[in-house]
């Protein structure tokens, strides 16, 4: 029987006031709901509360995600493990999640205190994230760089020796200066990604001579001293910045296709 076919005798079972068991598949409402697990899904008798996870049957799709909220007659849906929030009519509901069967046999209920901490924890986890997309995103990227490359310029080019600072000093085996040189270049490729859509490689080569640029820059200054060690530190501070803005990136992408569940 296909998942079509498992799908429509559901719904007529829903339908006629019964419950149904049917196993689900996704990621969007980790760690709440884990692919592989069975789900017991109970007809709406009633509207829906703040909380509920709902199984919705959107444009011959299914949704299951928590609802978050209610606008008139439009639900405000959020997987556990997304961000961005889908509104669907009160009508495309089908039923509420009551019970969850992992693959080990434990269960976990919906309403129990441990179901309540995992919503508690997922809310938590999507504040941070849409703070980081909020400040990291385009239009964050786009009010930080200035910032950025002013601070950048500032740490590389202003007499720091002159603030009593010593950053000869050895930390874990490595020079002070030279972990300031790295971390500060970490960022470099994030601001620069916007000017290169396709072809990002170039972001990563712009981070590196910009890095080049601002220790040559401090041969000509009297109060500081160019460093061939600064160079290096800053060039692998640039390259290890674009690895993980690629990594990030790869996985956003992946987190942003996770809306379709799979039910069975």
């Amino acid at each position: 029987m296909n998942e079509n076919t498992l799908v429509e005798a559901a719904l007529q079972s829903l339908a006629e006031g019964q419950r149904v068991w049917m196993r689900f598949g996704g990621a969007s409402m980790m760690p709440t709901l884990r692919p592989d697990d069975r789900v017991l899904i109970e007809p709406l008798d009633g509207s829906p509360a703040a909380g509920d996870v709902l199984w919705c049957r959107v444009g011959g799709r299914n949704l299951v995600h928590r609802l978050v909220d209610v606008e008139g007659d439009t639900l405000v849906l959020l997987g556990d493990n997304n961000t961005q929030p889908e509104r669907v009519g009160r009508g495309m509901a089908k039923g509420r999640i009551v019970r969850v069967r992992r693959a080990d046999g434990s269960t976990l209920d919906a309403g129990t205190p441990d179901w309540q901490r995992m919503w508690q924890k997922a809310k938590r986890r999507q504040r941070t994230r849409r703070l980081a997309v909020r400040w990291l995103g385009r239009k964050g990227r786009k009010q930080l760089r200035p910032w950025y490359f002013a601070a950048l310029a500032l740490l590389m080019w202003a007499p720091i020796n002159g603030f009593g600072l010593s950053l000869d000093n050895y930390l874990l085996g490595l020079r002070a200066d030279h972990l300031l040189h790295a971390s500060v270049f970490v960022p470099c490729s994030l601001f620069l990604i916007d000017f290169f859509p396709r072809h990002r490689w170039l972001a990563w080569l712009a981070a590196i001579a910009i890095g080049q640029l601002t220790e040559r820059v401090q041969y000509l200054l009297p109060y500081r001293g160019f460093d061939i060690n600064d160079m290096v530190a800053n060039a692998l501070g640039s390259t290890l910045g674009f690895t993980i803005l690629i990594f990030a990136m790869a996985a956003w992408r992946r987190r942003a296709s996770r809306g379709s569940t799979r039910l069975m």
